[in-house]
């Protein structure tokens, strides 16, 4: 069975960032000054339209309710864990499936106090680190882009060869994607960070109940989105079975598991006009310390 082109992917969320940056302030959730150099400049000309891109968020939510309003939630819970575990002494990141991901970049006091490293297939990392350099004109210190083909190369190995400190408090970011690999390749994630880092580390993740995977859910998004998966040639592969979230977690090894869904990051991060957003509850998130 193929699998979802990461790059595809990557620029996907990439202009999910870039339109949220181009809403009015009393309308959005969080900036991304850099999601739009992903694209080509007479792409990037149209993010610069607010009616537009107004326009393409009600198209999208007629698609899939509530899909566009809880990615924005999910991107402002990671922000905000590593904002926190940041000003709490953090020394280093994991950012798994990076893609076009640029907390790295834009989020204040991570470039002075990070290191930071950006795990991915080589052909994203390839594109991402030409925009990067055009962007910035160089690759910046404060990150090591650690290339890997996940299920052939060892993401200890790979990630010790670029300096990895296993020693030091981590937070791995594991955003889209554990819901697009198997559960072995989970589980196997999940006993690296618990078993290779340092003490009091972290994941900050998102992941779908069984019901989206099994295509049982009654969501419109949740069968829009497992045929659009299906139509590329591949599958969803892993979910947790609903009110066993946090028990999954505590099993594989984390201390400290706090489960939220994405309407409560609504409540607690939309403000203004952005709270009149719907946001589906297909996605859950976790913060979970080993």
């Amino acid at each position: 069975m193929a699998e979802i082109d990461p790059r595809k992917m990557a620029l996907q969320i990439a202009g999910l960032r870039a339109n949220e940056t181009h809403l009015p302030e009393n309308e959005r959730v969080f900036q991304d000054p850099y999601a739009e150099y992903f694209f080509p400049d007479e792409i990037r000309e149209l993010f610069q339209d607010s009616n537009r891109v107004k326009a393409e968020l009600q198209k999208y939510e007629q698609m899939m309710p509530g899909v566009n309003g809880a990615i924005v939630a999910r991107i402002k819970f990671i922000d905000e864990c590593l904002l926190e575990l940041m000003a709490n002494g953090l020394k280093q990141v994991v950012i798994i499936g990076a893609g076009y991901d640029t907390r790295s970049y834009r989020l204040p006091g991570v470039k002075e106090n990070l290191k930071v490293f950006e795990v991915d297939h080589p052909d994203t990392q390839a594109v991402k680190a030409e925009k990067v350099k055009s962007i910035f004109g160089m690759l910046p210190n404060h990150i090591c882009y650690v290339p890997i083909v996940f299920g052939k190369e060892s993401l200890s190995d790979k990630l010790s060869e670029c300096g990895y400190n296993k020693g030091l408090k981590t937070l791995f970011i594991v955003e889209g994607l554990l819901m697009y690999i198997p559960p072995p390749a989970v589980e196997n994630l999940l006993a690296f960070i618990t078993k290779d880092s340092g003490p009091e580390s972290a994941i900050v993740a998102d992941y779908f109940d069984t019901t989206v995977v099994e295509g049982t859910s009654p969501l419109k998004e949740a069968i829009v989105l497992r045929q659009f998966v299906e139509n590329e040639g591949t599958s969803l592969k892993f979910g947790i079975q609903a009110g066993n979230d946090e028990a999954f977690f505590k099993q594989c090894g984390f201390r400290q598991v706090y489960c939220v869904s994405a309407a409560a990051c609504k409540d607690k991060f939309f403000t203004n006009d952005s709270r009149n957003r719907t946001v589906s509850p297909m996605f859950n998130f976790v913060y979970a310390i080993k």
